[in-house]
């Protein structure tokens, strides 16, 4: 049997495996173990084994990880987001269906202080849906809001999934970073455009609304000068090339710490809370990089990266068109298992075939991540939808789902204008 042939069979089982629900972690690393002793022998596979835990977790780099992690549960424990969506539903509050505008906007300005999708929706979920209900938005409108803002963090820096892509494609962090802003932004105005269009069709979709005195917005704004100060000090540092996304991360951690011990809003439990899931979280996602890393291995003794890379740039066709193709593969992935694991499965095959047809890197992990985002709202898989689930009660699979609707279709058009305006992503990051 060809290296070839078992490289193809390795990514077969661990599809299957992923689709299965089996933990990436194992999935990737068995199949990759198995599949370098295959090739190789049993003493490599074993010395492999032995090697790349330590040279993967040892490199500097990873440790942006623990440390926006870090920041985004002093946030999340600090009740910062609470505050913030409280501050700025006041400013909607003369607008039809301002709870709505509201709700993208704080879930843009959370997944900045964040950088978990799934956590934002979960904390958007809490806080916006009983608000927004409250106050006649129909429940539909509502959770289809939430499931597509809170995904935002996705996009918006600090991203964990730009973090993990830069390091799988090798590609500079802080530019990643960067590049998620205008992006971001262009997604979040798309949401809005999508909600009001909905309002236009159907005003009864939101029908009430509070007022507030201009004293009283003035004073709610108390409630964002954390986040705000958070967020500036971070995107400021890194564009302005103050200090390195690692260092951004630490000052992103401490800042989050003294602003939260500042506001009274962190309490001790909070504090011990934060840290043990910043712990958790390390840890699975750096035992999720060393079996990536080794499958990488086995992928890379197999020749697949180097096949597939030669077939697609042979191919006789433009290469927008293999992008849509690259585009489709990820949205049907996205559609059964996760796309962190997706991105570690494709990026070390895909990744040079994209480069040498000409494909900026940074443009393409925007792309990538991007598609992710869309993953969390589309079923069967859908995780933003089990989110809403669970952090709302009595909500309906069904009722999320055909929320979501508008901003899915949404999401596309916005895909379209990313890969025919590659501008849009790269023109912040070129000026770096």
């Amino acid at each position: 049997m060809s290296t070839i042939t078992i490289g193809f069979i390795g990514i077969v089982i661990v599809v299957a495996l992923l689709m299965l629900r089996v933990p990436v972690a194992i999935a990737m690393g068995t199949v990759g173990f198995i599949g370098y002793w295959l090739i190789s022998g049993f003493e490599p596979a074993v010395k492999l084994m032995g090697m790349v835990p330590f040279s993967t977790v040892a490199n500097y780099t990873f440790t942006v990880i623990p440390l926006f992690i870090l920041m985004g549960y002093f946030v999340y424990y600090g009740q910062l987001a609470t505050d913030m969506f409280s501050s700025i539903s006041k400013w909607f509050d003369r607008v039809h269906g301002g709870i709505c505008y509201a709700t993208i906007v704080g879930g843009a300005a959370f997944g900045a202080a964040n950088g978990s999708g799934p956590a934002s929706t979960a904390t958007l979920a809490k806080i916006t849906v009983p608000e927004m209900e409250r106050l006649g938005v129909n429940r539909r409108l509502a959770y289809g809001i939430v499931a597509s803002a809170g995904p935002l963090a996705q996009m918006i820096p600090p991203s964990m999934l730009m973090i993990i892509y830069a390091i799988l494609a090798e590609q500079s962090v802080g530019k990643l970073l960067i590049a998620g802003i205008v992006p971001g932004l262009i997604i979040a105005l798309g949401y809005i455009l999508t909600v009001f269009i909905l309002l236009k069709r159907n005003p009864s979709l939101a029908t009430k609304s509070e007022r507030y005195t201009m004293r009283e917005k003035v004073k709610s704004l108390k409630g964002i000068w954390g986040i705000t100060l958070l967020i500036g000090a971070i995107m400021a540092g890194l564009y302005l090339g103050y200090f390195t996304p690692t260092e951004a991360g630490a000052i992103g951690a401490l800042l989050a710490l003294l602003i939260t011990i500042f506001s009274k809003k962190l309490t001790f439990e909070g504090f011990k809370k934060s840290v043990m899931e910043s712990i958790k979280t390390t840890a699975t996602v750096f035992l999720i990089v060393v079996s990536s890393f080794l499958f990488g291995y086995f992928l890379g003794i197999s020749q697949i990266p180097h096949t597939v890379s030669t077939f697609l740039t042979g191919l006789d066709v433009p290469p927008m068109v293999i992008m849509f193709g690259i585009c489709a593969l990820y949205i049907f992935l996205g559609m059964f298992i996760d796309m962190l694991s997706a991105m570690f499965l494709t990026i070390p095959i895909i990744l040079p075939a994209v480069i040498s047809l000409g494909f900026d890197p940074v443009w393409f992990g925007v792309i990538v991540v991007f598609l992710a985002e869309i993953s969390l709202v589309t079923p069967p898989f859908g995780l933003s939808i089990f989110m809403i689930q669970g952090a709302v009660k009595g909500s309906k699979y069904s009722e999320i789902l055909k929320g979501s609707v508008p901003f899915i279709v949404a999401d596309f058009v916005i895909l379209l204008i990313f890969l025919f305006f590659p501008d849009l992503i790269l023109f912040l990051p070129n000026l770096m």
